[in-house]
């Protein structure tokens, strides 16, 4: 493969790091109580891991791209910043990094790191109903009539499913993405742009 593994993921790291970064209510937790992180304005309430199934037409290519995706989500509560109050929605900030695998045309992988939203409602006791948007910077290592050679596109991902709460610290979801890859111009190869639906699922840790 041209590419080093050990660089993209050096790459998505930086990407997924904020300049800067902190959470007060938990500098030290233990001083703290519930109620007072919950009225903090950023504080994070999930951890999430998970995989699924990828597929997208080549408009160019009889083959079409399959993804494998590796799912770890790290999600922050932000209803204060947004006026939502209440225990029945969670408007949720979410940064989640991935290295996943291509099997077809070729074998490959894309990496980057998607920053997003996700919208939690209470449907009925421990069911909750989601939608979800975010956008991610990658780097995709296979070459396509679309979007030419190997290098830099954006990945853009919009989303619904079901999170069943097991008890009161975990969760099992599922869901369907609708995905866009393309460089939006930024760099002189072909932008048609790549679409792909991907069905995912996962256990989250809640906080």
């Amino acid at each position: 493969m041209k590419y080093s593994i050990k660089k993209v993921l050096f790459s998505m790291l930086l990407l997924c790091t904020p300049a800067s970064f902190s959470v007060p209510a938990f500098a030290d937790v233990s001083a703290v109580s519930s109620d007072s992180v919950q009225k903090s304005s950023v504080f994070l309430n999930e951890l999430s891991i998970g995989s699924g199934y990828i597929r997208g037409s080549l408009k160019r290519n009889s083959d079409d791209l399959v993804v494998h995706p590796a799912i770890v989500r790290i999600g922050f509560n932000i209803n204060s910043l947004v006026g939502i109050t209440g225990s029945r929605s969670t408007l949720q900030f979410a940064l989640e990094p991935f290295v996943n695998p291509v099997s077809d045309p070729e074998d490959g992988f894309e990496a980057g790191c998607a920053i997003g939203l996700r919208y939690f409602h209470e449907l009925a006791g421990p069911v909750d109903i989601f939608m979800e948007a975010s956008v991610a910077p990658m780097f995709l290592s296979i070459d396509t009539a679309e979007l030419g050679k190997a290098g830099f596109n954006f990945l853009d991902q919009i989303g619904a499913g079901l999170q069943y709460k097991i008890s009161d610290r975990s969760a099992v979801f599922a869901g369907y993405r609708w995905r866009h890859i393309s460089h939006a111009g930024l760099v002189d190869r072909s932008n048609d742009g790549i679409n792909s639906n991907a069905l995912v699922a996962g256990f989250s840790w809640l906080y």
